[in-house]
């Protein structure tokens, strides 16, 4: 009998040189299954810090030679490449091998977004771009509240993107936007630097299903739940947050090996800018079966119609089921990173 999770993923499936003057860091893989053998034992964190770099490890070992070669060059180009890398390189890691030290530098980029956030003013307001991080598609509390608040809802949620990149984009506009930048033969490979850094870092988000959504009520919540920062949930060591319980799913990850029905979408899986709005589709159903229960839903109806901020408890079926999709969407995103770089 199929899970859940495996119910989703069926469907799917059907559907479907500067460090050594600071240091010069210098095929696909015919067969997943080598790649598989040298990458499953990454720990992944969450899908912020770790969890990031293990998409971004996945992805790097995806990479032919010379698109790593590639990819390193333009990330010397950085703009912010001796602060938030060079200067920030562990130095275990910077006494290693140049392959090494070119890897940690390309998982340093997947979460460079996230250390633009805690620049200078100057600096983060050149850099940091909060709404990139998202969209808002709304799921409802009660069928009552979409009948309410179905075309009333004011914030960004176009999937069409225009040039230039800038503020207030959502996170489908931005990656649409970064991508045709990283293909762009004539942009600047400052600007191509800062472009990869977004692309790791935004599909990673985007594998994250609570970054494609948020929870409206016409009662509770009408600006929406933040894709779940406002749902508390009990937890071991105290109270957290719906999309912070998401984010840290990966804690326990030992391996990051696929299972069998992550291989079968991998081995179809079609890949380009314009699988985004397919991605933020499937994302979005993902969280109204797997994230947004009838349980969870029920649980927040008892509690706020008392006038209370109800903590929620994540039954242990829950968490199990979640942490297997969580697992799937690690791997795929590393493995679109990688093609999506391919295509520059």
């Amino acid at each position: 009998m199929l899970s859940s999770t495996d119910e989703y993923l069926t469907g799917v499936f059907l559907l479907a040189s500067s460090v050594n003057n600071r240091k010069n860091v210098g095929s696909y893989t015919a067969s997943l299954m080598t790649v598989v053998i040298l990458l499953w034992a990454v720990p992944a964190v969450a899908w912020n810090g770790t969890g990031h770099k293990a998409t971004a490890k996945i992805a790097y070992e995806l990479l032919r030679p010379e698109e790593k070669q590639y990819v390193s060059r333009i990330l010397a180009a950085h703009p912010r490449f001796d602060e938030d890398f060079l200067d920030a390189m562990p130095d275990e890691i910077a006494t290693a091998t140049d392959i090494e030290q070119a890897l940690w530098l390309f998982e340093q980029a997947s979460i460079w977004p996230d250390i633009a956030l805690g620049l200078d003013d100057h600096n983060r307001a050149k850099y940091n771009r909060a709404t990139w991080h998202y969209i808002n598609l709304p799921i409802y509390l009660e069928d009552s509240d979409e009948q309410e608040l179905e075309g009333k809802l004011n914030h960004n949620m176009s999937t069409e993107f225009a040039p230039p990149l800038r503020q207030n984009l959502n996170v489908i506009q931005a990656l649409k936007g970064n991508l045709l930048l990283w293909a762009d033969d004539d942009a600047a490979d400052t600007e191509k630097a800062v472009a990869l850094c977004w692309i790791l870092h935004l599909v990673g988000d985007m594998h994250q299903p609570l970054h494609n959504v948020s929870l409206f009520s016409r009662a509770y919540y009408p600006k929406g739940d933040r894709g779940g920062n406002s749902i508390n949930v009990q937890w071991e060591d105290g109270p957290i947050n719906l999309h912070a319980a998401w984010d840290g799913l990966p804690n326990n990850f030992e391996n990051l090996e696929p299972g069998d029905l992550t291989r079968d979408i991998l081995a179809v899986d079609n890949v380009a800018i314009g699988s985004i709005n397919f991605w933020a589709r499937r994302h979005f159903q993902m969280a109204k079966t797997h994230v947004y229960t009838e349980d969870v839903k029920e649980q927040l109806i008892t509690g706020l119609t008392k006038d209370e901020f109800p903590e929620i408890v994540l039954s242990e079926y829950y968490l199990s089921n979640a942490t297997e999709l969580a697992r799937s969407q690690v791997i795929l995103a590393g493995h679109r990173i990688a093609r999506l770089l391919a295509q520059h």
